[in-house]
């Protein structure tokens, strides 16, 4: 049952609850080397060396399990459901983006609402190179190498807001536990720079039979 906030309306409730049986799309590029693939479950640069992200902005998890597969270059994880506009910023300022860059962590945070709780792990992710990193958006973190990681191999998270952890796996096998602590709301996200691409898809948890 997905929980109803206060003030949230039955429509907007209905609407999330579609959303997360829907298929995964990046909803939100923000950047100027980015641009949809074939399908907006799947993002390209466009070949310079700027970073530039993708959200999924219409698909907001907030309570159970949540798993997704990632396929390419980049880096990929999970963030607050914020909304960046290009009205807010002067001409150029956003050529370069990541939830990651400290110079918008003032600007990410000021979006906070009740609906991300007292949880700091505001942001988390996963190279395609197995480094982990987490952001409270106040102060930077130590960085992990993760053990066992393998490259060119497709990448699954696991988001689980019962435990408040988010888990990478590859192989239909847990490698790691990249964070703990999680709560509030988030959309999966992911950055490219250069030529890299990235896509999508929802997947079954492993030794699970429930999509999440």
């Amino acid at each position: 049952m997905l929980p109803r906030h206060d003030g949230e309306g039955w429509i907007e409730l209905y609407h999330h609850l579609l959303m997360l049986r829907s298929k995964l799309t990046f909803d939100q590029l923000v950047g100027i080397n980015i641009q949809h693939g074939e399908l907006k479950s799947i993002i390209r640069a466009a070949g310079q060396l700027n970073a530039s992200s993708a959200l999924c902005s219409n698909h907001v998890m907030r309570c159970g399990k949540h798993f997704a597969v990632f396929t390419g270059l980049g880096r990929f994880g999970v963030v607050r459901p914020v909304q960046i506009k290009r009205s807010d910023f002067v001409e150029s300022e956003l050529n370069a983006f990541s939830p990651s860059m400290r110079r918008f962590w003032g600007y990410l945070i000021g979006q906070r609402t009740a609906r991300w709780t007292d949880s700091n792990v505001h942001y988390c992710s996963l190279t395609s190179g197995g480094t982990a990193l987490w952001c409270d958006w106040a102060s930077r973190h130590p960085r992990m190498d993760v053990d066992g990681f393998q490259s060119d191999t497709p990448i699954g998270l696991l988001l689980n807001l019962d435990e408040g952890t988010l888990s990478v796996y590859q192989n239909a096998h847990r490698v790691a536990t990249l964070k703990d602590g999680l709560s509030g709301e988030y959309c999966w996200y992911a950055d490219v720079w250069g030529s890299a691409s990235i896509s999508i898809e929802r997947g079954l948890i492993p030794g699970e039979q429930q999509a999440g």
